[in-house]
């Protein structure tokens, strides 16, 4: 594994408190959690794994990482906090689009853009890909996806820029980055989603950055930098002011709700049919 850049963001959630109006998962969520498999470990990188049962030969496998609320060592909270983490294990679109999905657990004191969690996320996908190499089904290494909110949008920004050319496409919902790197998000087909409102993670960081780091950037900075350049490749919803109060009652920052939702069904649609060639 080669080394990777040190980070250049920091975890604007490290030490977060749950406001009141955070969301809460659906009923359905405690059947879906009880269909990935046990707790398991790996280099370090605790995780659950889901397997799709169907007789094609290969499918996709996706990556989802987990938000600040979700920190810790019990390998669950990742899948039970919200619905984000099983969407891709219902039994609608498992019909369809049977996939892997992996979920791991970021570590206390930890951060998914730490440059070691990212190479563990890396490695941890690269040895599922070899253990399922001989399975039915193994997974097609041409559609390779990684998503996460929050802290694990970060992340997945981040993994996407020091390890380029890995994953066929990504969702960052509500994310952030530095600028350290940036054009390297164009080389994977990327769908951003934040809301104007969020003050959890800032929409943009122009006037504001935290911790007077100058170079952060919101997913509004990110596609305004990159879009002359995406070729397509770069999408971006943004939400308006008082959306998620209105649709769905909860804090601005839970845009994930989006992606799970009937709302989310466009953008889930658009990840699985990016394939990497070559």
């Amino acid at each position: 594994m080669s080394s990777v850049p040190p980070s250049d963001i920091l975890c604007p959630m490290s030490r977060f408190i749950l406001p009141a109006d955070w969301d809460r998962p659906g009923e359905e969520n405690e059947e879906l959690c009880k269909r990935f498999g046990p707790s398991e470990i790996f280099a370090g990188l605790m995780y659950r794994l889901y397997t799709p049962r169907t007789d094609r030969s290969r499918v996709p496998l996706a990556v989802f990482l987990h938000g600040a609320d979700a920190f810790g060592n019990d390998n669950i909270s990742q899948l039970s906090m919200h619905d984000v983490g099983t969407v891709f294990t219902r039994d609608d679109w498992q019909k369809d689009e049977p996939c892997y999905v992996v979920c791991p657990q970021c570590r206390s004191k930890m951060h998914w853009s730490m440059p070691e969690m990212q190479e563990e996320v890396v490695e941890l996908v690269q040895m599922l890909i070899e253990r399922m190499s001989s399975a039915v089904p193994a997974i097609d290494v041409s559609r390779l996806y990684i998503y996460g909110y929050s802290a694990g949008a970060i992340g997945t920004l981040q993994i996407l820029k020091s390890y380029p050319g890995i994953f066929a496409g990504a969702i960052s919902i509500c994310g952030a980055t530095g600028r350290g790197n940036v054009e390297n998000l164009l080389d994977t087909p990327l769908w951003l989603m934040h809301a104007d409102d969020d003050r959890i993670v800032k929409i943009s960081y122009g006037d504001d950055p935290p911790l007077g780091i100058p170079y952060y950037l919101g997913s509004r900075d990110i596609y305004e930098i990159l879009k002359d350049d995406a070729r397509g490749n770069l999408l971006y919803t943004e939400y308006p002011a008082g959306h998620m109060k209105k649709a769905y009652g909860v804090n601005p920052h839970c845009t994930w709700v989006c992606l799970s939702g009937d709302e989310g069904l466009p953008m889930r649609k658009w990840l699985f049919r990016q394939k990497r060639t070559g």
